[in-house]
C-alpha cells in the first residue's frame, strides 16, 4: 500500500516537473549563408524573449531559445526570415539559414501625357494656351469651364494670362512664394499658425530607458552597468536621435546592437 502511495507521488511529480523542464532555454548554434555576406551584420533576433545576438565573419551564431520562439533573421540588404522554433529543431540544437538579397526595384511612374524636355521655356512654349479668357472672370467659373486638356488629363488648367503678367513670375522668381502670392490673388487670408507647448524635448537616454529595461542593455547588448550611459552617448553621435524619432522598434533594436559590438571593440583597445 505504501508502495503504491509513493508511485504516485513520483508519476505526480514527472507530471509536474516534466512542461518546467520542456521550457527550459537551451542554446542554438547555427550559419547563416548569403551573397556578399562578407562583413555584413546579420541580427538574429528571439522576438518572442525579446533577446538577440548578430553573426560572426564566417556566419556562425549562437542564441537562447525555447520551443515555439519565433526567431528573426533581419538585415538591410536581405529580406528578413522568420522561423519558429519546433521540436525538431530543439533536438538538433543546430539551424541553417539561406537569406536572399532584397532588391528594391522602383515602378515606372508616368508624370503626365506631355513630352518634357526639362527646358522651363521650351516646354512652356509647347503648351496649348488660351487666349480668349475674360481677365475678369471669377476663379469659380474657371474652375467650370470645360477645356480641351481636361479631355486627357483633368490636373491641366487654362494658361491665366492676368496671372502671368504678374511681377512674380518673371526670371529668377522665388517658387517658395508663390502659395502664398496665389492665395493673396484669391482674396484667400492665412490662418494664423499656434505654437503648441509640448514640455521640456526628453535626452535620449530618458527615451531609452522608457522603451528598454535595464536587463536589456546588460544582458542582450553585453554591456557592463557603469557603461551604459557612455555607450548611450556614443550611440547619440552616430545617429540615435534621427531613430528615436523616425524608426520602429526593431530597427531601433538592430541599431543598438551593431553600435554596441562596434563601442566593445572600442573599448578593449583603451583598456
Amino acid at each position: 500500500m505504501r508502495n503504491e502511495i509513493y508511485l504516485k507521488v513520483i508519476a505526480l511529480l514527472l507530471l509536474t516537473i516534466s512542461p518546467l523542464i520542456a521550457q527550459e532555454n537551451i542554446q542554438l548554434s547555427g550559419s547563416v549563408s548569403a551573397p556578399y555576406l562578407e562583413g555584413a551584420s546579420i541580427h538574429i533576433i528571439n522576438s518572442t524573449q525579446k533577446t538577440g545576438t548578430v553573426n560572426s565573419d564566417s556566419g556562425s551564431y549562437q542564441i537562447l531559445v525555447r520551443e515555439n520562439d519565433e526567431l528573426l533573421f533581419s538585415s538591410v540588404q536581405y529580406k528578413n526570415v522568420t522561423i519558429l522554433i519546433n521540436s525538431e529543431i530543439i533536438e538538433e540544437g543546430f539551424l541553417n539559414i539561406m537569406l536572399e538579397e532584397d532588391l528594391n526595384v522602383l515602378a515606372e511612374v508616368n508624370i503626365s501625357n506631355i513630352n518634357l524636355t526639362g527646358n522651363i521655356a521650351t516646354d512652356i512654349s509647347k503648351m496649348e494656351v488660351l487666349d480668349d479668357l475674360p481677365l475678369n472672370i471669377s476663379f469659380g467659373a474657371i474652375k467650370d469651364i470645360p477645356f480641351e486638356a481636361d479631355i486627357n488629363d483633368p490636373s491641366e488648367g487654362p494658361r491665366n494670362r492676368a496671372f502671368e503678367s504678374n511681377e512674380i513670375m518673371k526670371p529668377g522668381v522665388n517658387f517658395l512664394a508663390l502659395p502664398g502670392a496665389i492665395a493673396a490673388l484669391l482674396g484667400i487670408k492665412e490662418k494664423p499658425k499656434v505654437r503648441v507647448y509640448k514640455g521640456p524635448a526628453k535626452t535620449s537616454s530618458e527615451q531609452l530607458r522608457q522603451l528598454f529595461q535595464e536587463d536589456f542593455f546588460i544582458k542582450t547588448l553585453e554591456l557592463e552597468k557603469d557603461y551604459i550611459e557612455d555607450f548611450i552617448f556614443y550611440a547619440e553621435d552616430q545617429g540615435l536621435s534621427n531613430l528615436l524619432e523616425n524608426s520602429n522598434k526593431l530597427v531601433l533594436i538592430e541599431f543598438l546592437m551593431e553600435k554596441s559590438k562596434k563601442y566593445k571593440m572600442q573599448l578593449d583597445k583603451i583598456n
